[in-house]
């Protein structure tokens, strides 16, 4: 009878699992999610309120008697003192053809250029102030009108082979267009700015003229 359970001893042993040398292992459906969960971004700060725009500013345009453009000031007085100095020369050299004392028709022609200049600006000046317009740039009309006369002379002496009259009105059409092209008036105001030009041309002249007569005949 002992036999037998000698027999069934070892079976039963076999039969047994065998103890495990490591950890158990693990069934991937079962398994835990082993990654780090994602992170959740940190809000971001709203953006700044955009900055009031300035209202835009309306320009007006100028009211002034003596409108801007063609120039500051000095550059068309170097112009119209250029053109005047070749309006001397070539007075001077005409009155030397002609035999006639050339240096004091040189310094003639220079002299009227400067002082007729400054009776254009005065012109400018006197007709503003009669439309109750503000005058604007003052040395700017002196240098145009600087350009303008030195056109005129030096039509007048540049030795065009023209009858006296058609000369003269050849010399005025260009002061003409010189003063129409710079001031960009209304012709009602071009017309009362050369007028009073004219007249103050023509006062001076005669004055010129009195004083040649006085000093040439002291004792009549």
């Amino acid at each position: 009878m002992s036999e037998p359970d000698s027999a069934s001893g070892p079976s039963a042993d076999a039969n047994k699992p065998s103890p495990s040398l490591g950890p158990p292992l693990v069934d991937p459906k079962e398994s835990y999610d082993l990654e780090p969960a994602e992170t959740v971004a940190a809000p971001q700060p709203p953006p700044p309120a955009p900055l009031p725009k300035p209202a835009p500013v309306a320009v007006l345009p100028s009211t002034d008697f003596i409108k801007p453009g063609f120039g500051t000031a000095q550059v068309v007085g170097i112009i119209g003192g250029t053109i005047l100095a070749i309006a001397v020369i070539f007075a001077t050299v005409l009155a030397w053809k002609a035999g006639t004392r050339w240096w004091a028709t040189g310094l003639l022609t220079a002299y009227l250029g400067l002082l007729h200049a400054g009776t254009g600006a005065a012109a400018v000046g006197f007709v503003a102030y009669a439309l109750g317009r503000e005058i604007g740039n003052v040395p700017l009309a002196a240098a145009r009108m600087l350009v303008a006369v030195a056109l005129l002379l030096l039509t007048l002496h540049c030795g065009i082979p023209l009858h006296p009259i058609l000369l003269f009105l050849s010399a005025y059409l260009v002061y003409a267009l010189a003063t129409i092209i710079f001031f960009r008036w209304e012709m009602s105001e071009w017309a009362g700015v050369v007028s009073v030009h004219a007249l103050l041309w023509l006062v001076m002249y005669l004055a010129a003229m009195l004083q040649v007569a006085v000093a040439l005949n002291p004792g009549k």
